[in-house]
């Protein structure tokens, strides 16, 4: 594969990448980082490349429009994720969508809006090292395999879905990983894998759920809810005070929460918690005192045993 892209404005090339279409374990993991101040741009970019699969993911802001070219030669599937946010967004982390694409070779210009936060993630994989992830007979993506034999660019679903917190949580994964070697690599590839899997799981839900529809108020207001809930696990709001706050009924906002996320707001705030906990243990290396305030225990024996119910072990013993 050749995946190349640039700012037309600037006429330079952002990154020129041959990778190899063939899936080889033993390919080393080659990363970098780029910092791009140039009027109208402010970019900031991680790339990981290796045979069959090319990492992006890009924050960026633009003074003005601009225009993004980007080529893919030879056959490649991506898991693609936009975040987006306005300056007078009421969301904390604004909105998101993502898809899966089988790309048979493209060339495409895209124009980006000035004013507008972007964080941008894409995992584009060779044809080969896909199906070496996920296998040609899973019932999981047949219906997109079937397109991919047609060799016609297709998308896995019709409509592009909003990110969820699992999705978020392993991209900042992958990309904020301090492993090395042949850790990495199996880190990155069960990253990727699990990246998939939740938006195959998320697809289908949607599938079994074709009755629910929700209009864009409803969908921003549980968007808010799902990112007050997020930004507040030290100090979350009940569940009267979140429907006041996003302006909705409180009978209204846990049906509608359950029936979008496919889990009730209660389950939700403590899957959070149990996984930001993970993370301020195990990458933070906070104490399990300091992990039990900042998630929002009153003690440290409560959140002990929180978390032991959660994960089958005491956040001591996860430390060891």
């Amino acid at each position: 594969m050749l995946i190349k892209s640039k700012i037309v404005e600037l006429d330079d090339w952002l990154f020129i990448e041959q990778i190899p279409d063939h899936y080889m374990p033993d390919k080393p993991l080659i990363e970098s980082r780029i910092e791009i101040n140039r009027d109208p741009i402010q970019m900031s970019n991680f790339q990981l490349s290796t045979s069959g699969l090319f990492i992006l993911h890009t924050k960026m802001s633009f003074a003005h429009p601009v225009h993004i070219h980007t080529e893919v030669e030879g056959e490649a599937i991506t898991s693609q994720f936009i975040f987006y946010k306005t300056a007078d967004s009421k969301l904390p982390y604004g909105m998101s969508r993502h898809n899966i694409r089988y790309i048979p070779s493209v060339k495409s210009i895209h124009e980006v809006q000035a004013g507008i936060e972007y964080n941008y993630f894409i995992a584009v994989i060779s044809k080969d090292y896909y199906l070496n992830l996920i296998k040609r007979d899973s019932l999981l993506h047949r219906h997109f395999v079937e397109e991919i034999e047609k060799g016609k660019y297709v998308s896995f679903s019709k409509e592009d879905l909003m990110a969820t917190y699992e999705m978020q949580h392993t991209i900042s994964e992958l990309i904020q990983s301090k492993k090395t070697g042949e850790f990495r690599r199996l880190h990155t590839e069960s990253r990727i894998v699990e990246l998939l899997m939740y938006q195959f799981e998320q697809y289908n839900e949607k599938l079994q759920n074709t009755t629910s529809s929700f209009n864009e108020d409803d969908i921003e207001r549980l968007e808010l809810a799902r990112q007050i809930l997020e930004q507040r696990i030290a100090n979350p709001p009940t569940q009267r005070e979140l429907a006041t706050e996003v302006l909705m009924s409180e009978s209204k906002l846990r049906k509608d929460f359950k029936e979008y996320f496919s889990v009730t707001i209660h389950d939700y705030l403590t899957r959070v918690r149990m996984e930001r906990a993970r993370t301020y243990l195990l990458e933070d290396k906070l104490s399990v005192y300091e992990v039990a305030l900042l998630t929002g225990f009153g003690h440290q024996n409560n959140f002990s045993s929180a978390f032991k119910k959660y994960y089958g072990i005491s956040p001591g013993e996860l430390k060891m």
